[in-house]
């Protein structure tokens, strides 16, 4: 969509947004005098046959959709309504954290998304801080192109863009009270990214294409059951404290997988620390600060530190902890760094 839309500034609004470009949510971040707004958007389409009766209705009903030669594309919440109701999956404009290479609809899908959830700048070149992942250790692919591509859609939505990374993105969400010093996990959808940062720092940063989608992925196939219904399922009922002999078999199969997830990033995270030569000595035990959707589940913190304690971590850490806002916290990290950047100029 291409329609500009004139807005003006109403005084209690801070300049400076942010915005965490997830794989399975889009979410952005606005400061409105003392409170923070927040803005979200699914990041999926569903497909369907294209015609003036079925546009009709949608138009009708609400329903955000991007118009194809012969196709009629369903963004947002609604295109998982209808992939439930048709037994079918929703497709993504990413996967495992960037842009998708195998969606040729995904470059028009992720601006209408974009659009949608940041709305109009306030004024011409409003910064936006937009979240990226870091380079993944156990994946063949960069994220130049995906970084690139978003900075050109929000530069056309008229921002001026800067990328923050997205394990970084929660330590500026959480960690003021520690200097931003400590570590931070976002467990999102298409992968989990970790940082650890000295004063706002970061020591190191990486990703891993395991998270949400690849349990989703997992447990669809040993169930049987459509990824849309695991997902929907996972994200409105799964509780990881329910007793495992009461569990159906979906759940024992996302207990199992969640379980597994926690336990390879711990590794990969023990691995990056027993390599790296430059880890600075801390004064005293840091903070592991937990975010995203995957780990909003009940049960999903406690999962974590039980695994902590047994596989002998080679930091000092005096907790772990769940951000205060585990969906929004990558968003509100990157509008702190928006609003402090303001701040300089």
């Amino acid at each position: 969509m291409t329609n500009k839309v004139k807005t003006e500034k109403p005084a209690s609004v801070k300049m400076g947004r942010g915005l965490d470009v997830g794989t399975a949510f889009i979410y952005g971040a606005q400061k409105m005098g003392s409170q923070v707004n927040f803005t979200t958007q699914r990041n999926a389409f569903f497909d369907i046959e294209r015609s003036e009766f079925t546009e009709d209705i949608l138009k009708g009903s609400n329903v955000k959709y991007v118009l194809g030669e012969d196709k009629i594309y369903v963004v947002g919440d609604d295109a998982i309504k209808l992939a439930n109701v048709f037994g079918r999956n929703t497709r993504r404009p990413m996967r495992n954290g960037v842009i998708s290479p195998e969606e040729n609809e995904a470059l028009p899908l992720i601006e209408m998304t974009i659009r949608s959830v940041l709305g109009a700048p306030f004024e011409k070149d409003e910064l936006c801080y937009y979240s990226v992942p870091a380079l993944p250790v156990d994946a063949d692919f960069d994220i130049i192109y995906h970084q690139n591509i978003v900075k050109s859609i929000l530069e056309k939505c008229g921002y001026r863009a800067k990328p923050i990374n997205e394990g970084l993105a929660v330590i500026f969400s959480e960690l003021a009270e520690d200097n931003f010093t400590g570590m931070g996990i976002s467990f999102g959808g298409g992968m989990v990214n970790v940082c650890l940062a000295v004063m706002s720092i970061p020591v190191f940063s990486f990703s891993v294409a395991r998270a949400g989608d690849w349990i989703d992925a997992q447990v669809a196939r040993v169930t049987n059951e459509s990824l849309s219904k695991v997902a929907t399922f996972k994200e409105t009922s799964f509780n990881l404290k329910k007793p495992e002999n009461a569990m159906t078999k979906t759940e024992q199969a996302l207990l199992i997988y969640h379980n597994s997830l926690i336990e390879y990033v711990l590794a990969e995270i023990k691995k990056e620390v027993t390599k790296g030569s430059r880890i600075p000595k801390f004064e005293k035990p840091i903070p592991i600060v937990i975010a995203g959707g995957t780990a909003k589940p009940p049960g999903f913190l406690e999962k974590f530190k039980e695994t902590l304690k047994k596989n002998s971590f080679p930091l000092a850490t005096r907790e772990a902890r769940l951000a205060s806002h585990p969906l929004y916290a990558v968003a509100k990290g990157t509008l702190i760094a928006a609003i402090a950047d303001n701040k300089r100029d």
